[in-house]
């Protein structure tokens, strides 16, 4: 992800972030206002409902917290170089990794919603928002990651305008 001030390099995370997430929002939104217009659920017992409940949101935890793991690790590599540009420039891609995994475990659960029509579904969908939301990358959290001390933090955590 190229930027040119640190201010910018936010604003791109955070633009592609809302972005991300407005797909399974917005599909979310559509389906669970008409759920109960529309019958495009699949004629399934309540065991199988409640199997696919626990297996979708089962799988959505390990590959939330194997994304978890894998940025830390990343972000833990990143500290070894030199220039804050260069560290802000890998953790941007590793970043943007971590939100289209996130948005893509977010669009699972309105697709099950169509397909069983289970509140439980709608449930995990707003699990999955919350969390999708705390993981959002804030100069704060890219300071902790990186690991930033001195000038580089004060530049990070004040978006560049610390030194002008």
């Amino acid at each position: 992800m190229k930027f040119n001030s640190v201010k910018e390099y936010f604003y791109r995370l955070n633009n592609t972030g809302y972005q991300l997430m407005m797909v399974p929002l917005i599909i979310f939104i559509y389906h669970y206002a008409s759920i109960y217009t529309t019958s495009l659920a699949l004629e399934l017992t309540d065991v199988i409902v409640y199997y696919a409940l626990i297996a979708i949101n089962v799988l959505a935890v390990i590959a939330l917290t194997t994304v978890h793991f894998y940025v830390r690790w990343q972000a833990q590599k990143l500290t070894k170089l030199t220039g804050l540009g260069l560290k802000l420039e890998k953790l941007g891609s590793v970043l943007m990794k971590r939100l289209i995994v996130l948005a893509l475990v977010a669009l699972c659960m309105p697709t099950a919603l169509v397909l069983t029509h289970h509140n439980g579904f709608a449930i995990s969908f707003g699990v999955t928002l919350l969390w999708y939301f705390v993981n959002w990358p804030t100069p704060g959290q890219v300071s902790k990651l990186l690991r930033l001390k001195g000038d580089e933090e004060k530049m990070v955590l004040s978006k560049g305008e610390a030194f002008k």
